[in-house]
């Protein structure tokens, strides 16, 4: 019995193995021969929200579209001595439809407010942020008679910082002022 015993745990060894070689030969992702290689397929139902009246319902998807931004300056020529205005007002002209903050800045000069109704004029310095919509550039009248450097006076257009932190660019846009005459500001025709 004891030969017997034996046997049967050599034979029973390698036909272990050989089982578990043949259950391991068919787990490759390579098709076999030629033969196409089969895709699993999704089984699992699409279930679409309705209404008690059996009208579907959904989540409307909404791409943006470009915003287009410009300034309009008026007036186009400028200098201190002019009564008619405090300086060349700038207006953004906006197409979007969210709350903004309309952030200046000017690489020379300054801004100010100016309310027409009561004239209380009010020097902001040469950045500014400002829910209102028209603001005025100017420049020191201690600098007229002397050479005044080109100017680039900025807009960017941002949404309300929020109290958990964040805001963002949302469009930003560039005129430049030359000068006739030493000191005439002179918006630069693009």
């Amino acid at each position: 019995m004891t030969d017997h015993c034996s046997m049967n745990k050599f034979i029973l060894l390698p036909g272990l193995l050989l089982l578990v070689a043949i259950l391991f030969t068919g787990c490759t992702t390579e098709p076999s021969a030629g033969l196409p290689l089969v895709t699993p397929v999704d089984t699992t139902p699409i279930v679409t929200p309705q209404t008690p009246s059996g009208t579907v319902v959904g989540n409307p998807l909404t791409t943006p579209g470009p915003v287009e931004i410009s300034i309009k300056a008026s007036p186009e020529k400028y200098i201190p001595l002019m009564s008619s205005t405090v300086g060349i007002g700038l207006t953004p002209i906006y197409t979007g439809s969210v709350d903004v903050v309309y952030s200046w800045n000017t690489s020379y000069g300054y801004f100010i407010s100016w309310n027409a109704p009561d004239g209380k004029v009010n020097q902001l310095g040469d950045t500014v942020e400002t829910t209102n919509e028209t603001i005025y550039w100017s420049y020191p009248h201690d600098d007229m008679g002397k050479e005044k450097p080109p100017v680039t006076v900025r807009l960017i257009i941002k949404r309300p910082p929020r109290v958990h932190g964040g805001s963002g660019t949302i469009a930003w846009k560039d005129i430049h002022i030359d000068w006739e005459n030493t000191d005439t500001a002179v918006i630069e025709q693009t």
